[in-house]
């Protein structure tokens, strides 16, 4: 712990060289660690279990039956946000909801699927707040949005003001920080200090990517030692095989299913291993005729599942020879 306050202390020093960096919160809010002790939630309605059920495919469960992130897109994801709210509750179970939907979303421009600007936006969490209510919520703050290259100062606003307005309803918000192929570690906590930080319990590494869990751990120590021992969370979905050359990131192959989600993954800095990005759901076309982003494709589940070394191998082969075949 004396490495991390001596690291904290020194951030505002390290950073305000860095460009870009003109001001530092030294405040940080105390850490609250609500994945200790948490028991994380099975989503019965996720997309999923639905083609599990539909299909009777038992093969599926590796993936329909282990817990999952709740992704939000925009405000018609609010009313199933309810349901899984209320499911958490029953269960005991904290949510782990993902929020992606800031403007200019993967620098596409207008026409890219995010708000339509700054006041939808503050308006779209402002009314997610009022929905997550008192159910104190993990929230993954917009996956690629800080390591993204059209990342300014108006979206750290943007980031800053959505991470204040979750956290102050009670929230526990975890700033996206990209994954070790991305961005060095100095440079990404400069841009995690102007997204507001300081308020958030910590930051995100993988999301959507299939970076090692060792990699990144490695890397999301670097960052948490520059942004006042923030604890991080780890996308372990989809990282299951050694991260594909050149790093490609759409749909790539070969992969498999990583470490089952645990909120005592025993790794510093690391407060849980999360299945973040739903698995088996596209990452979008990619110029080979994949479903668009964010839809189940179960021939992609199959992939996975019969890729994965940790399953037992009659698991692997229900998958690898699903009948009838999967599309």
């Amino acid at each position: 712990m004396h490495r991390v306050r001596l690291a904290a202390t020194l951030t505002a020093v390290l950073l305000a060289a860095l460009p870009g960096c003109n001001r530092v919160d030294p405040e940080y809010t105390p850490l609250r660690h609500p994945f200790r002790g948490a028991t994380l939630l099975v989503d019965t309605d996720s997309p999923a279990q639905h083609w599990r059920e539909d299909h009777h495919a038992a093969w599926l469960d590796p993936i329909a039956r282990t817990p999952q992130a709740h992704w939000l897109t925009g405000p018609e994801d609010l009313a199933d946000l309810r349901p899984y709210l209320d499911a958490a509750r029953a269960r005991r179970a904290l949510p782990v909801v993902v929020i992606y939907h800031i403007p200019n979303l993967d620098c596409a421009g207008p026409d890219g699927g995010g708000a339509s600007g700054p006041t939808a936006y503050a308006q779209f969490i402002g009314r997610t707040a009022q929905v997550l209510g008192a159910s104190r919520a993990a929230v993954i703050l917009e996956p690629d949005g800080v390591a993204a290259e059209c990342f300014d100062n108006a979206r750290a606003r943007l980031l800053a003001d959505a991470t204040r307005t979750l956290a102050d309803a009670g929230n526990h918000v975890y700033l996206d920080a990209g994954h070790p192929r991305w961005r060095p570690a100095e440079e990404t906590a400069e841009r995690l200090h102007r997204a507001g930080i300081a308020r958030a319990e910590g930051f995100s590494v993988n999301v959507a990517n299939r970076q090692s869990t060792t990699d990144s751990q490695r890397w999301g120590r670097r960052v948490s030692d520059l942004v006042g021992g923030r604890e991080m969370v780890i996308d372990t979905s989809r990282n299951g095989l050694a991260a594909p050359p050149h790093d490609e990131w759409c749909n790539a192959s070969p992969q498999a299913l990583g470490q089952l989600p645990t909120t005592e993954p025993k790794l510093d800095r690391v407060a849980a291993l999360l299945w973040i990005k739903n698995p088996g759901e596209s990452d979008g076309p990619c110029g080979k005729g994949e479903p668009a982003p964010g839809v189940f494709s179960p021939a992609q589940a199959r992939t996975l599942i019969a890729a994965t070394p940790w399953l037992p191998a009659a698991a692997r082969r229900a998958a690898a020879h699903a009948s009838p075949p999967v599309s």
